[in-house]
């Protein structure tokens, strides 16, 4: 009966098979009876015959049932066979009894001819329906082993990228620092970094690159080592002045011919420890911030051109700002913004601090760090931000 649906029979008694065999194939199916004996042989060689399976129990063989049927139920559930049962309750246990129907004794064989007819018309659908679950369940099994490879990639790569800035700040009296760093994700795209330059001068640098993950990490890695903050000829040495390290950091990024216009901001300053002044320049990087000794807050205002941009020319200003006990600086990225500023001078030639902000100005540089911090933990969307934030303060004992 080439096409016809295969209707596996299990049973103890050969009588009760055949008269229900006869019904099926008048309705078109094709039954295999299976004999079972009381350990359970040959319950499950036919699995993959059938199509669907019917279990008749007999009560005379209910005893010797008892110790097959489980066994059989979850062979029939592995292998995804939708099963009726007549002629017992449905208190024994089955596996997963989503794949089984318990029919009592007194039902006819016509009525359970159709339901079987029933289950054999949905089993071809139901049989691909569960192959493209399998299928689905293997795919999404690769698939989570590929994220979690990823996950650890990026979890290294975040280790890395912490491992290239300072563990701890150099001790330079009369100079303190103090940073916040946060990335949006694993990699940021933010860089800051505080370094002796020689016996009498640090540097500083803070930048941003367009965006944040991968890509704008693996730029900052670039960065650090891009900057070259002195040059050495023999034994002598020539401290590069901020606007023209930023130049030659511009001509070094628009070598690399950056995809997509990606493009970085930054401010670099160099302090000389003995003057107790600091020369900068930014590069298209939000302006730093003087906090005076009495209170004032301003910005320290510069030209500066985007660094990368080919068709951009690059133009770097200097500022130099003498530094007195108790001043401050607070170099900051685009991320912070709005916590610094408020909406009305983002943006226009108005500076507006924000009143959160005037607050923190008259803490110490590690005070500030700490408020800052506090306050966007409890930022709504904190554990998820959409942009990296950085923001390093320099202080004057």
């Amino acid at each position: 009966m080439p096409g016809a649906a295969r209707v596996l029979l299990y049973h103890t008694a050969p009588g009760a098979a055949g008269e229900l065999g006869a019904v099926l194939r008048r309705r078109g199916l094709e039954p295999v009876p299976v004999a079972v004996n009381g350990t359970g042989a040959g319950a499950t060689a036919a699995l993959n015959e059938g199509d669907v399976a019917v279990v008749l129990v007999e009560p005379a063989a209910l005893e010797r049932w008892q110790a097959t049927l489980p066994t059989l139920f979850k062979e029939l559930a592995a292998a995804n066979v939708a099963s009726v049962v007549r002629g017992v309750g449905d208190d024994l246990p089955c596996g997963d009894g989503q794949w089984v129907e318990w029919l009592s004794p007194d039902v006819t064989l016509e009525e359970l001819a159709g339901r079987v007819s029933e289950l054999a018309r949905y089993a071809p659908l139901v049989g691909r329906m569960q192959r493209e679950l399998d299928h689905l369940y293997h795919l999404g099994g690769q698939i989570n082993r590929y994220f979690t490879d990823i996950d650890q990639e990026m979890r290294l790569a975040s280790r890395l990228q912490r491992d290239l800035l300072p563990r701890e700040f150099p001790d330079v009296p009369p100079l303190r620092f103090a940073v916040l760093y946060r990335a949006a994700s694993w990699v940021s795209g933010d860089l800051y970094d505080v370094f002796r330059i020689d016996e009498q001068h640090v540097g500083l640098f803070v930048s941003d690159a367009m965006g944040h993950g991968v890509a704008a990490g693996l730029l900052t890695m670039f960065l650090r080592q891009a900057l070259v903050p002195k040059r050495t000829s023999g034994q002598a040495y020539t401290i590069v002045p901020p606007a023209r390290v930023l130049d030659a950091l511009h001509a070094c990024l628009v070598r690399q011919e950056l995809p997509h216009s990606q493009f970085i901001t930054g401010v670099y300053g160099v302090v000389n420890t003995a003057r107790r002044e600091i020369r900068l320049a930014r590069a298209g990087h939000p302006y730093p911030i003087h906090i005076a000794a009495d209170g004032a807050i301003r910005e320290i205002r510069t030209r500066g051109s985007l660094l990368g941009l080919p068709d951009v020319v690059a133009e770097f200003e200097e500022a130099t700002l003498a530094l007195a006990t108790g001043d401050k600086l607070v170099f900051y990225t685009d991320g912070l913004e709005q916590t610094v500023l408020t909406p009305a001078a983002q943006g226009s030639g108005a500076v507006v601090f924000t009143d959160q902000f005037r607050t923190w100005a008259r803490l110490s540089a590690a005070e500030l760090i700490e408020a800052l911090g506090d306050h966007l933990d409890h930022e709504h969307g904190s554990l998820h931000p959409v942009d990296d934030m950085t923001v390093l303060v320099l202080e004057v004992l």
